[in-house]
């Protein structure tokens, strides 16, 4: 039986990356700048958790279903997505680049930031769901991670720990500043949050940059056990 914790460290990368792409980050200050921010936050939370644990479970499923078949073409088919993953990250970060904006043009502001602190808490569910896959790179990621999981050859209950760790460490950015104005309070998170959009909204296409180019990098790298 294959060790929990190395396909955990191998999917690690791709967590972060959900965790740390600006989309989730911006939507949750936001959120959370809202009148009634802890319930706020926690619908959108929800949503988000909750699309993200059903995405990665559902490529895992598929991917240990055709495993059980054939385990080589698998593992093959595997090695496969993530070389893919990385062309596609690489081809992302130019377009990112050539898309940047100059240097003393401020970036324009994404129409949802003046509209999610109005809508309601099933709202606010749908919308964390739809974030997961309003970012185009998370969709990649999650089939990325997703079949890395259903392939390694863990049993149901490793690949349900597995998924949860993955799951969690995604929602990082999520979580944390939920868990700070739960703890400190509205009042108090207020200038913080504030001053955070801010610095995301300055820097939207930066941090995209910077994160296609590690992610491309790491998966190319994982890709390339295909030509074992």
């Amino acid at each position: 039986m294959v060790s929990l914790w190395p396909v955990v460290g191998a999917v690690l990368p791709q967590a972060m990356a959900i965790a740390l792409s600006p989309v989730p980050m911006v939507c949750i200050v936001l959120v959370l700048l809202a009148p009634q921010p802890v319930r706020a936050g926690l619908s959108f939370a929800a949503g988000w958790l909750g699309a993200l644990a059903i995405a990665i479970g559902l490529v895992a499923w598929l991917t240990d279903a055709v495993a059980e078949d054939n385990g080589e073409a698998a593992r093959d088919g595997v090695d496969l997505v993530q070389l893919a993953v990385g062309v596609l990250f690489a081809i992302l970060a130019v377009r990112y680049w050539h898309r940047r904006p100059e240097p003393d043009v401020p970036p324009p502001r994404p129409a949802i930031v003046d509209r999610i602190v109005t809508l309601s808490a099933p709202a606010l569910v749908v919308t964390g769901a739809a974030a997961v896959g309003a970012n185009l790179k998370n969709l990649p990621l999650v089939v990325s991670a997703g079949s890395y999981l259903g392939g390694a050859g863990l049993g149901p209950g490793s690949v349900i720990g597995a998924a949860a760790v993955f799951v969690t460490a995604a929602s990082l950015t999520v979580l944390v500043p939920l868990v700070a104005v739960v703890v400190l309070g509205a009042d108090r998170s207020a200038q913080t949050l504030k001053s955070l959009e801010t610095w995301l909204l300055t820097n939207l296409h930066t941090i995209t940059i910077v994160l296609l180019v590690v992610l491309a990098a790491v998966m190319i790298g994982n890709g390339l056990d295909l030509f074992r």
